[in-house]
């Protein structure tokens, strides 16, 4: 049976997209390679522990609340703000304060760049002024996806307005803070939010410190797989169809135009529309066929890189047995070591900056009575990885192994700064950079969507979710260029916008 809409992929931009559709009465089937709906913003259980596959909390709650209300979802729920806190040589401090606050601390704990830090808060303070009121730059983004759509008003001067955007966009951190800032910490600190190096641009660099310091980081009581059930619930209570572990091969093209998908199988199903909530490279460079795709725009999503992979620790753990005194948030990112080598050994953990989350703080039903779940993460590349894979879900002899020892070189790391974590431990399980590959369907296994740095522009619009194929829409984190509202509220807001031309345009 021929559908209005199919949604390939359900996680939370296509199941907001499907939720949307069928409210309006819209034929929708929703088709989900894994056998849970959600993709990585689901749990997964390891004996009485549950464990988050992706996010752990995310920026902007008022819209997302708003984006679920769009698709009649109840929003009853509320929420639980996350700090952040960075431990590394030379810095101790809690980051997620008003910048205000956060400026003040730095000068006193950095006088001798002091003047420098003015500077660059008035820089930063610029462009969130310019560019932070998500309420206005939301409808501004759906406009421009819509062109039927009145575009908001922007201010008494909008070209200086945009031309200064721009300037932003184009201009890259690094250089302004390689002027105003002498010490290299702090110069990290502030135009990364860790140890790394600045190479994001200006702009991106302001939304990120208004997301963290202003709107702040935040955990839902329903917690985020609950979002992914509701959404569910909506979509088969108005009559839509969900099949999990029902995996597409193809998105079929026929006179230019989407017009249905093969799934693995090799059953075809018709559609007046496509929306798919793969990743946008699997999409652009898997999925269709390649004669579908203007070469130019296949050329750009082949080179425009993604973020890197992880390597992500899950315990169980005996809290009673770990100081955590040195830990004052819920997200501690924590660098033993900063070493100027380049190309450094990927499981050199010592010099690598670690994320260490306190995860049943925020859902303490996902452990059992008495006991506590941590979640260490660390980027590694997935080079390292690669050779490890024999097929989907395959792997060499020794995989197991090798991801386990890696982990335990994490743990005892992490036993620098939380001392008893080691004998602490009743479960533990880990995730690769092929684990996002494979059960998280993401390319190279990135987690973390396309790059900020202003050299990986190449891209033609901030917002993906039109693609070059007539009635192919994309959904997800990477249908839009920069996280501008972070990783959930960006997958609902594409997702939302995608049923909206649907919608518009049928």
């Amino acid at each position: 049976m021929a559908r209005d809409v199919i949604v390939v992929g359900a996680g939370l931009g296509g199941l907001l997209a499907a939720a949307k559709l069928v409210r309006a009465g819209r034929r929708v089937l929703v088709l989900e390679k894994n056998p849970h709906i959600g993709g990585t913003s689901y749990l997964f259980r390891r004996g009485l522990w549950s464990f988050p596959m992706g996010p752990l909390s995310f920026s902007y709650p008022d819209r997302v609340k708003a984006s679920l209300a769009e698709a009649g979802i109840d929003t009853d729920f509320d929420f639980r703000r996350n700090h952040f806190q960075l431990i590394a040589p030379g810095l101790n401090v809690v980051y997620s304060q008003p910048l205000a606050v956060l400026a003040r601390e730095l000068a006193r704990s950095f006088p001798k760049d002091a003047a420098g830090l003015e500077i660059f808060f008035h820089e930063l303070d610029d462009i969130i002024r310019t560019t932070g009121d998500i309420d206005r730059w939301y409808p501004a983004f759906r406009a421009a996806a819509l062109p039927a759509a009145p575009a908001p008003s922007d201010g008494p001067d909008p070209g200086k307005r945009l031309e200064r955007v721009r300037r932003w966009a184009a201009a890259s951190s690094a250089g302004l803070l390689s002027r105003l800032i002498g010490d290299p910490a702090l110069r990290n600190l502030l135009g990364s939010q860790g140890t790394a190096p600045p190479e994001m641009s200006l702009l991106n660099l302001g939304v990120m410190w208004h997301a963290m310091s202003e709107a702040g980081i935040w955990f839902p009581s329903c917690g985020i797989h609950g979002l992914c059930r509701r959404l569910a619930a909506a979509v088969g209570f108005s009559g839509g169809e969900i099949r999990t572990s029902s995996g597409v091969r193809e998105i079929l093209v026929s006179g230019g135009r989407a017009v249905g998908v093969r799934m693995d199988g090799g059953e075809e199903i018709a559609a007046d529309w496509i929306v798919s909530n793969a990743d946008y490279k699997r999409t652009s460079l898997d999925l269709l066929p390649p004669e579908a795709v203007p070469a130019g725009h296949l050329d750009a999503v082949r080179r425009v890189p993604y973020t890197g992979s992880e390597l992500c620790v899950y315990l169980g753990v005996d809290p009673g047995g770990i100081d955590f005194g040195e830990m004052r948030a819920t997200h501690l990112f924590y660098r033993r070591t900063v070493r100027d080598a380049e190309g450094s050994d990927p499981d050199d953990f010592d010099d690598k900056e670690i994320e260490i989350c306190r995860w049943s703080d925020n859902a303490p039903e996902t452990a059992p009575e008495g006991s506590a779940s941590l979640i260490l993460r660390v980027g590694h590349p997935y080079t390292a990885w690669d050779g490890w894979r024999t097929g989907e879900r395959t792997r060499l002899a020794g995989y197991r192994e090798t991801k386990n020892r890696l982990a335990w070189a994490l743990i005892r790391t992490v036993d620098g700064i939380l001392p008893g974590l080691s004998s602490s431990v009743k479960i533990m399980e880990a995730a690769t950079p092929l684990t996002y590959r494979d059960w998280g369907r993401r390319t190279l296994g990135s987690i973390a969507g396309w790059s900020w740095s202003p050299d990986a522009a190449g891209l033609p619009d901030r917002i993906l979710v039109r693609t070059p194929v007539p009635h192919l829409l994309a959904a997800g984190i990477y249908a839009a260029t920069g996280l501008f509202l972070g990783g959930v509220p960006t997958a609902l807001f594409t997702g939302g916008l995608a049923a909206d031309i649907i919608l518009e345009e049928s």
